[in-house]
């Protein structure tokens, strides 16, 4: 095994299915053309090629089936066998696994996971994309992101098709008629809920996020108010339970919960926001670019009653942004057609399949060209996203995507939040669990490195 086949006994229980793997280290060396025998050709001489995506939808498939059809378009000695699984990420994730247990995984596939770099599934692309000619028409931001994933901080273990970006959904109508504009501070956000507020009509300023990814959102949003962009110190402590992020959960989980929201916010997850915030009963949800065509289909083109926005300025006069969570198409380590998979991978960022890509799910194009798009530059909703990313007045903090267990940490905090939502529990003994979680992850982290 290679050294990037490095499980600690800390990260076991997260890294258990990857530990079964065999073989599957990368030699990180330049890629080179496979013998015939090491190639899987059909009796049309065609290398096949497989590629597995995430919660697809069936407008989804309808794009993966164009994919597939312009893969063989561009090489014709090339057939994508794509195979788009329905459901939530957790039935992808799930299946993935046992196909890596199993030795049956496909050669590409679109969830970038910490672990899988850590165990050797992955294959470092950094030899192909360096000799590619279409590199400088990637986001280098991107790439740096990516690169996050390894602990070298230098191999590239996915090559970045999309970056998604947060933003707050509001209703420009109820702010008029409130006498606000779109809040660009927090002091005039938390007033502009108020005011929007009536309870005698079901109607309320905001929707808070209490079930499901509650923990995701409102770690963005304590960040964005106290505009701390480091989540650890020098020394290793966490900074989610400095005193600017406990205030904000005071204001935003205590003093606003069942106040200028619905009661039943406590249990909400996003459908149930944006169900919230399309049928007139919420005038601020928080979420991406994502959920953009589902406003569209909400409210038509009637840009009056639905605007994105940027997250309000901290007290320090900027905007801070989580960092851009890592996304890409990755490489089977143990692919016996490592050159086709690439012209499949590449292709992918192509300015046509990018273009056409993010327009359905509403993410900014890698492709730089792409980005040029009217749809993205010009739309009052994408172009908010576009801005987010070249604003010299947003920064963006430095979320620890790259800790294995960082999704499940957040996962254990949402029976948490709804204990201060429900004043069981205050905002500080929230933060301080969550900071004792996120140190003991970083350690065992940085300790599994070493070994």
């Amino acid at each position: 095994m290679k050294k990037k086949r490095i499980v600690a006994a800390a990260l076991a229980g997260v890294l258990a299915a990857g530990s079964m793997l065999t073989g599957c280290g990368s030699d990180n060396s330049k890629p080179e053309a496979k013998s015939e025998a090491e190639k899987t050709n059909d009796k049309n001489g065609q290398t096949t090629v497989s590629f597995w995506a995430a919660a697809v939808t069936e407008e989804r498939q309808e794009f993966f089936d164009w994919f597939a059809d312009y893969v063989t378009e561009v090489y014709p000695d090339i057939k994508l066998d794509m195979l788009g699984v329905p459901g939530d990420l957790s039935d992808y994730r799930q299946k993935l696994d046992v196909a890596i247990q199993a030795g049956t995984a496909p050669d590409i596939t679109n969830d970038f996971r910490p672990e899988l770099v850590l165990n050797g599934y992955y294959e470092d692309l950094t030899p192909y994309f360096e000799k590619w000619d279409e590199k400088d028409k990637i986001n280098p931001d991107l790439i740096k992101s990516n690169k996050t994933y390894d602990p070298s901080g230098k191999g590239l273990y996915a090559l970045p098709y999309s970056s998604q970006t947060w933003n707050l959904w509001v209703r420009p109508d109820w702010l008029k008629e409130a006498g606000m504009d779109i809040p660009e501070t927090w002091p005039d956000f938390f007033t502009a809920a108020e005011k929007m507020t009536d309870t005698a009509n079901d109607k309320y300023g905001l929707s808070i996020r209490g079930g499901a990814g509650s923990a995701n959102t409102l770690e963005m949003l304590m960040y964005s108010y106290s505009g701390i962009t480091n989540y650890f110190t020098k020394d290793g402590k966490s900074t989610i339970n400095d005193p600017k992020n406990i205030e904000f959960v005071q204001k935003y989980l205590v003093d606003s919960y069942n106040v200028v929201t619905a009661q039943d916010d406590l249990t909400k997850g996003w459908a149930d926001i944006a169900n919230s915030f399309q049928s007139g009963k919420a005038g601020m949800v928080v979420h991406n670019l994502g959920s953009a065509s589902s406003m569209v289909q909400a409210f038509g083109e009637d840009n009056s009653k639905f605007q994105a926005a940027k997250f309000p300025a901290s007290e320090k006069g900027y905007v801070v942004h989580p960092g851009l969570m890592p996304l890409g198409l990755s490489m089977n380590s143990e692919s016996k057609n490592k050159d086709a998979v690439w012209k499949v991978i590449s292709l992918y960022l192509s300015e046509e399949a990018n273009t056409k890509y993010c327009k359905l799910y509403g993410e900014i194009p890698a492709n730089l060209d792409s980005v040029n798009d009217p749809f993205f530059k010009d739309s009052p909703y994408m172009s908010v996203g576009v801005d987010i990313e070249s604003n010299d007045n947003v920064k963006f903090n430095d979320t620890p995507y790259y800790l294995p267990t960082y999704s499940n940490i957040q996962s254990d905090m949402e029976s948490n939040i709804q204990a201060v939502m429900s004043k069981e529990m205050t905002p500080k003994e929230l933060l301080n669990g969550w900071a004792e979680a996120l140190e003991e992850a970083n350690k065992d982290f940085k300790e599994s490195v070493k070994q």
